[in-house]
């Protein structure tokens, strides 16, 4: 399958929105009001990629992958995020008719490469919500830790436990994607 990449912009943004959404209700239903998912949630993250685009910020870089012109990937990361924990992958969704051709992988792995070069805190963290089992999966397999659990007070007023899981090196990550 041939699969393009690059670093997106705020043309983007639209497109980008628009696969988290459907990637949210396709993962959360279980876990967010349905209401919240179909009415709410779009609008929502449209305005967040918007605004995400709409000033320049040297830690933020968002890599998208696309088949025959269709967004079907996206991966946002923030260098230097947390003093303590170090670079946050923020976000990494692909669509689910694309899932087992490597795409994730090739993002992260994309992603590790701009960390290594405009990071300086060593390590790596993300969010995951308990109930996303695919994504903690594919995170430990990737070499990942959990460090902490917590609740995330959604939008909708849900109440979800969600766990942080850390890489704490950069290169501890592009280890194991090269293994996989």
């Amino acid at each position: 399958m041939d699969i393009d990449y690059r670093v997106a912009n705020r043309s983007d943004a639209s497109a980008i929105a628009s696969l988290h959404t459907q990637s949210w209700q396709n993962t959360y239903h279980t876990m967010l009001k349905a209401e919240y998912l179909s009415q709410v949630a779009p609008n929502e993250r449209l305005a967040l990629w918007q605004s995400r685009f709409a000033t320049e910020n040297s830690k933020q870089h968002v890599i998208i992958a696309s088949h025959q012109s269709k967004l079907v990937g996206f991966i946002c990361i923030y260098a230097d995020h947390n003093a303590a924990l170090g670079s946050l992958l923020d976000n990494l969704h692909v669509d689910g008719h694309y899932h087992g051709n490597g795409i994730a992988k090739r993002l992260m792995s994309m992603a590790t490469q701009w960390l290594q070069a405009n990071a300086t805190h060593p390590s790596i963290y993300l969010e995951v919500l308990s109930g996303n089992h695919h994504a903690i999966k594919v995170y430990e397999k990737l070499g990942a830790k959990r460090v902490k659990a917590g609740v995330w007070h959604a939008p909708c007023g849900s109440v979800v436990d969600e766990f942080v899981y850390q890489w704490s090196d950069k290169t501890q990550l592009s280890e194991y994607q090269h293994s996989l």
